[in-house]
């Protein structure tokens, strides 16, 4: 049985101050069950605000074009939006039902709908990808033309269909999405690196390499690792991962000091209590990155950001602080 979601109402996604913008590996995908009834399962590795909104396709990537396949997003589109605050760690699990096609049971909270960005949401046993990212439509979209997402912001990836990254030529098939990197926010779990060595079903081996008390790059090297996951063609049982505990890996809001905030002379002073070079993202409430350097000493130069509000993401080894910003 496959998800098959048709068009309903036009869902239009208004970014709120309380979303979370996400990086590059800030989540991961760690199954895609293609038999019996379609599944997956993702995990932030941050926490999120309430509000959040976090897209899922199985539309694939084409790397030479640098656009969805055909420019659009028809094999469907899940938008997942954080009912309340979610804890990073928290295993979420999308699952439709096995009896009624196209009905969602879990998660049961309200918080997964299918927009209209694309027709349906039907996981193939001939390979697949789940592609997840963030992103804004442009502003009248109307539901109708290509390309409703022109500059998505994409968090990570996964495909049954091959070891290997391949153009999307097929519905089955994707390259590797823009500004991931495979083996780290990026997993291809076939069989082989051919274009039709695929797996029905891939997912993490867990229970061999837990993911409990580990921290967000210790948990990227592990999921990334395409010998940890197991693909198979029968539906599997023991594909869930239970909720758990990162190891801490964010900074205190006391431990960096942002002045002056406002900006208002097109310069940023980051002093901090920790030590290391510090790599930093500079977000507009679109999600988009409008700014990404690495600083090794205080002084950051914004100058070239519009008035507004922006998100800052700072971080130095493993841990990372996000604090708001905003450009006079």
């Amino acid at each position: 049985m496959k998800i098959r979601f048709f068009l309903i109402s036009l869902i239009t996604t208004i970014v709120s101050y309380g979303q979370t913008s996400l990086l590059a590996g800030d989540l991961v995908v760690t199954s895609l069950i293609a038999d019996g009834n379609d599944r997956f399962e993702f995990i932030p590795l941050v926490d999120l605000s309430v509000g959040t909104v976090i897209y899922f396709t199985e539309t694939g990537w084409n790397a030479t074009t640098n656009s969805w396949r055909k420019d659009d997003l028809t094999e469907g589109v899940v938008q997942y939006t954080a009912p309340t605050a979610i804890t990073r760690g928290t295993v979420i699990s999308i699952e439709e039902d096995a009896i009624s096609n196209g009905q969602i049971n879990l998660p049961s909270d309200g918080s997964v709908s299918i927009s209209n960005f694309g027709n349906s949401f039907w996981l193939s046993t001939s390979g697949d990808q789940i592609i997840a990212f963030q992103g804004t439509p442009p502003p009248g979209w109307d539901g109708s033309g290509t390309n409703p997402f022109p500059a998505p912001n994409f968090i990570f990836a996964i495909t049954s269909h091959s070891t290997a990254w391949h153009d999307a030529t097929s519905t089955n098939i994707t390259a590797i999405p823009s500004g991931l990197t495979n083996g780290l926010t990026a997993v291809a779990a076939g069989s082989a690196e051919g274009s039709s060595n695929e797996y029905d079903n891939i997912y993490y081996d867990a229970d061999t390499n837990p993911l409990t008390g580990k921290t967000k790059t210790e948990i990227l090297a592990l999921v990334g690792n395409v010998a940890n996951w197991i693909g198979n063609d029968t539906e599997p049982t023991a594909w869930k991962i239970s909720n758990f505990s990162l190891s801490s890996n964010q900074f205190a809001n006391s431990e960096f000091s942002v002045v002056p905030n406002p900006v208002q002379n097109g310069f940023l002073k980051i002093q901090s209590q920790v030590s290391g070079l510090k790599s930093i993202n500079v977000f507009d409430l679109n999600g988009r990155a409008v700014l990404s350097t690495q600083l090794e000493f205080e002084v950051l130069d914004v100058s070239s950001l519009d008035r507004g509000l922006y998100l800052l993401n700072i971080k130095v080894n493993e841990s990372a602080i996000t604090k708001k910003i905003f450009v006079k």
